[in-house]
């Protein structure tokens, strides 16, 4: 009885591993939407108009034009590289919305692709910054500092995103 109990934990855990890298196996690609720091990756113009409206506090009207839109990405952006004081060289980060969130995190930053993947029903411009917090200091140190010291640089972000406004 313990083995099979044991097995059915290890078989669940692999399964759930495996989908929530299933998950993110299919990543939008559909639509790109390039600002001076990223390229926004979505399928749907509701997924990009969800993202935009959740990190800017602006829905967009696909009928006017989306160029209205670059500067909040980059605004919050550059406002985190203001509260680091860092400014990285050519910083261009890939980000791709997915349209509902299912489990895990709403956001994560992977070093390996410089990328970040967000949810676009659950972002927020804090956790939106901190991640870019995360891309900000992996790109700016030639080698980045270990995971538990970027962590605190993006809480500190977290904690002075808009404290000055």
């Amino acid at each position: 009885m313990f083995y099979k109990t044991i097995l059915s934990i290890v078989i669940l855990s692999v399964l759930f591993v495996l989908s929530s890298r299933l998950a993110y196996s299919q990543e939008p690609k559909k639509h790109s939407f390039p600002t001076q720091y990223t390229v926004i990756y979505y399928n749907d113009d509701k997924d990009l108009s969800d993202f935009l409206w959740r990190i800017s506090g602006k829905r967009p009207n696909f009928t006017e034009s989306l160029q209205l839109f670059k500067p909040k990405v980059d605004r919050l952006i550059r406002r985190v590289q203001d509260v680091l004081n860092m400014y990285p060289n050519n910083l261009s980060v890939k980000i791709y919305i997915y349209p509902e969130y299912k489990s895990g995190d709403i956001a994560v930053y992977s070093f390996k692709t410089n990328s970040i993947r967000v949810y676009a029903d659950r972002i927020t411009d804090g956790i939106f910054a901190h991640e870019i917090a995360h891309a900000i200091i992996s790109n700016y140190f030639k080698e980045p500092p270990p995971r538990k010291v970027q962590e605190i640089l993006a809480q500190y972000v977290d904690k002075h995103l808009w404290s000055d406004y």
